[in-house]
């Protein structure tokens, strides 16, 4: 980010992708957990799901950018949660989430 830049107005992940009435849509995650649909079209090209993407305040608009880094490592979290999870503990062991 450049000096004088503000950071993401608020974080989005893309929950799913799916064909809708009017085209491809968008399930949208806020960081709430409330959920919306946008077109396909108004994101960024070769959004998938999972992506993490930023709000961003531009100069008369706003603007929506993909966050490779932040969708990779919560990929890698959920990767290594889903492997704990597949794990035969022993008797006695505990599994930590």
């Amino acid at each position: 980010m450049k000096d004088g830049e503000q950071g993401p107005r608020e974080r989005w992940t893309v929950d799913g992708i799916e064909d809708g009435p009017q085209g491809r849509v968008a399930r949208i995650e806020r960081e709430g957990g409330l959920t919306f649909d946008l077109p396909l079209h108004v994101l960024p090209p070769g959004v998938r799901e999972g992506d993490v993407l930023a709000l961003l305040d531009g100069p008369g608009s706003v603007t929506v950018q993909v966050l490779p880094a932040e969708t990779r490592a919560r990929r890698e979290r959920a990767q290594q949660r889903l492997e704990a999870l597949n794990r035969l503990p022993e008797d006695g062991e505990e599994i930590n989430l």
